[in-house]
């Protein structure tokens, strides 16, 4: 009876030994793991979103999670980042990077789009009009490559201040828009931002 339960205690030490060693992985593990960066956060240096938050109080910058779950599926399945709110290029042909940003208000739904220029010693920036402004989750920002725009025929409305019917942008321009409706491509053309209703694809 006496080596049977030893035998049994032996058993049980060595399952709780087992036990104890897959627990402290486990623990390590959760300990050590790094969350995912967003997709968002990284493509925004810290010299820039310092003084961009500065300029426009009562927004933040963009996360991936502050547009729709399908649009971001989307932007992943076509090789995007699954950021629908931050986009790079040259817009004034300085040979340099420009941003176009899309803001979230701090409270509320609304956003702002803000394209955001390196200059010396700082950043210049420029508000962009979007129609959507009161549905940052419906709202994406993007580049346009450089060749000629036409307004969209569904828009019948008189032309607004730096808005064309045709609009030709000599270097990469910026676009803002909500998916699945139209859209609204920026470009810059000796020192002014000038604009051009189009159509938007089903998504960005």
């Amino acid at each position: 009876m006496v080596g049977v339960w030893q035998q049994r205690k032996m058993h049980n030490f060595r399952v709780m030994r087992i036990a104890a060693a897959v627990f402290v992985v486990v623990l390590d593990t959760c300990a050590n793991a790094q969350p995912r960066p967003d997709s968002c956060q990284a493509l925004i240096p810290r010299s820039l979103a310092r003084p961009l938050t500065a300029a426009f109080p009562g927004y933040r910058t963009p996360l991936e999670t502050d547009n729709a779950p399908d649009d971001i599926e989307y932007s992943k399945a076509h090789g995007g980042t699954g950021c629908l709110g931050v986009a790079t290029a040259d817009f004034t042909g300085e040979g340099k990077t420009d941003y176009v940003i899309g803001l979230t208000a701090l409270k509320g739904s609304s956003g702002l789009a803000i394209i955001a220029l390196p200059k010396k010693g700082g950043w210049s920036f420029q508000r962009i009009r979007s129609w959507t402004e009161d549905a940052r989750y419906l709202q994406y920002v993007d580049v346009a490559q450089p060749g000629r725009y036409e307004r969209t025929q569904t828009n019948s409305a008189p032309l607004g201040p730096g808005e064309k019917r045709s609009l030709e942008c000599p270097h990469w321009g910026a676009r803002v828009g909500t998916v699945e409706a139209t859209g609204i491509v920026y470009c810059y053309e000796s020192g002014q931002w000038f604009h051009v209703w189009v159509s938007t694809p089903s998504h960005p």
